[in-house]
């Protein structure tokens, strides 16, 4: 009798404890589940992150090259305008010599050279610096965007110097100073000048120096935007193939992990129906 007491008592102890842990795997293969929806929430977040982190590399490095054309166009357009404006002030200077240091205020001498500086010299001058003024917006554009990408580890691009900027503070200061020689000349007729070739040759000489300064400048950096796009080009690419290398990586990682989970998934399930694992032997035929 207390064996038959004892037998059901094992048999009774045995049924809980497979119960129990039926149950215990059913609860893990739910956090299976859940894990296998996460894993697969994190596949597809691979994919759609990928594409916007693409699209904002190759905008930038969009942005930065069409800014470094107008630097490297705009410093070609510079120089050609500033040669030309010398040029116009060697014509105004050889006038001035003829100016002597009395000049009489209805000279048409200080007419020709007001004609020279209003319809040749200052217009050559002004386009100069718009021209300049571009250049220098474009390289506060390309040194922003070039301080973002440098914050990516292993991307190292020089900025661009802040001398290219100082263009247009040259023609700018070329620009006051022909503004100046205007002043001047209209004095002239006023006859209120003395020692006129002097006072014309003083301002001809800063703006003259000026000048100078810019064509320096351009000559110094003529091929820094070239060198620049490239190694933003270079950057980029770079950037881009590390994007699609994570991308392919973490893919594979995902799915290999996705394949156990399901695999996991199956054998909790497997053991919940019949209380047992399925069986990992080979049987050979």
């Amino acid at each position: 009798m207390s064996e038959a007491v004892s037998s059901n008592q094992s048999k009774a102890g045995k049924h809980w404890l497979n119960l129990a842990t039926r149950i215990l795997v059913a609860v893990i293969m739910l956090i299976v589940v859940v894990g296998f929806l996460v894993n697969a929430a994190a596949l597809v977040g691979v994919w759609v992150v990928r594409a916007p982190a693409s699209s904002a590399v190759t905008g930038v490095a969009a942005t930065m090259t069409h800014a470094l054309g107008i630097v490297d166009n705009g410093l070609g357009r510079v120089h050609d305008r500033v040669q030309n404006a010398r040029q116009s002030l060697t014509q105004v200077n050889n006038e001035a010599a003829k100016l002597g240091d009395r000049v009489q205020a209805s000279s048409p001498l200080v007419t020709r050279l007001s004609q020279l500086v209003d319809n040749d010299l200052a217009p050559r001058i002004e386009g100069a610096r718009t021209t300049a003024s571009t250049i220098h917006d474009a390289v506060v554009t390309v040194n922003s965007k070039l301080a973002v990408l440098n914050r990516i580890p292993g991307v190292t691009v020089p900025a661009l110097s802040d001398q290219l900027g100082s263009v247009s503070d040259q023609a700018q200061e070329a620009q006051a100073r022909v503004q100046d020689l205007r002043v001047t000349l209209a004095a002239m007729k006023a006859g209120l000048v003395t020692k006129a070739e002097g006072a014309v040759t003083q301002l001809t000489t800063k703006i003259d120096a000026a000048l100078a300064r810019i064509q320096a400048i351009v000559n110094k950096y003529r091929t820094t935007a070239t060198r620049v796009q490239e190694r933003i080009s270079s950057a980029s690419n770079t950037l881009l193939l590390l994007i699609n290398v994570l991308a392919v990586s973490l893919t594979l990682l995902l799915v290999t992990f996705e394949v156990g989970l399901v695999l996991l998934m199956y054998f909790c399930w497997r053991y919940v129906r019949t209380g047992r694992f399925p069986s990992l032997r080979i049987v050979s035929t």
